[in-house]
């Protein structure tokens, strides 16, 4: 890799750190999105990937059809002792409640949670809104993207990288929450590869 790109390289990399590093708020002020790297959020993890494996993240749909279930027959049990004490059975409670239930499977049936979502190999790295993967060498930094809005946080993988046919650097961003790993195994999976395929950090000066 030339010098000039490695320069370019660490030039962005100097310059997420700046804005994505955390800064003092005042108290009226709102939460903005935090950014852990993955530097960070994968330490203390001990399951590293065998040279040869292939890592493959897809949507958990078995836990997601897992809560549905329970929550379906939590209302269930709900609506029957309510019944039980009024003396009379909320069958419309029932129906609200498979309605809704219904269409949170239906969601499930979205594209996007269809076939692999990320890939980790020596290769490269690819997630799903990626043209194409990208070599491990033309990666510039990794993120985990926290999002406060609601009662519940949102996490993404947030990569920047170089695209080499384009001469340009890009930003990757997929939802991390629902799927059949842990946001702090993914970290660690990134950190992992890059460092069996010896690219562990672009050299900052």
């Amino acid at each position: 890799m030339n010098e000039n790109l490695n320069k370019r390289k660490t030039d962005v990399k100097n310059y997420l750190e700046e804005q994505l590093a955390e800064k003092p708020k005042k108290w009226w002020q709102s939460r903005s999105d935090d950014y852990t790297p993955t530097r960070d959020m994968g330490s203390g993890k001990n399951n590293y990937p065998h040279y040869t494996e292939e890592t493959i993240v897809k949507y958990d749909f078995k836990r997601a059809l897992g809560s549905g279930a329970l929550f379906l027959c939590s209302c269930s049990a709900i609506a029957i002792i309510c019944g039980l004490k009024e003396g009379e059975f909320p069958y419309s409670f029932l129906v609200m409640t498979s309605l809704a239930m219904a269409f949170s499977f239906f969601q499930l049936l979205d594209q996007d949670k269809k076939g692999p979502l990320m890939i980790f190999n020596k290769e490269g790295f690819w997630i799903k809104n990626m043209n194409r993967p990208a070599p491990w060498v033309h990666l510039v930094a990794s993120y985990i993207r926290k999002i406060h809005a609601g009662e519940d946080p949102s996490h993404y993988l947030l990569l920047f990288y170089y695209d080499e046919t384009k001469d340009e650097f890009f930003e990757a961003e997929h939802c991390i929450d629902g799927l059949d790993m842990s946001k702090e195994d993914i970290a660690m999976q990134i950190e992992c590869w890059k460092i069996i395929t010896g690219t562990n950090a672009v050299t900052v000066n």
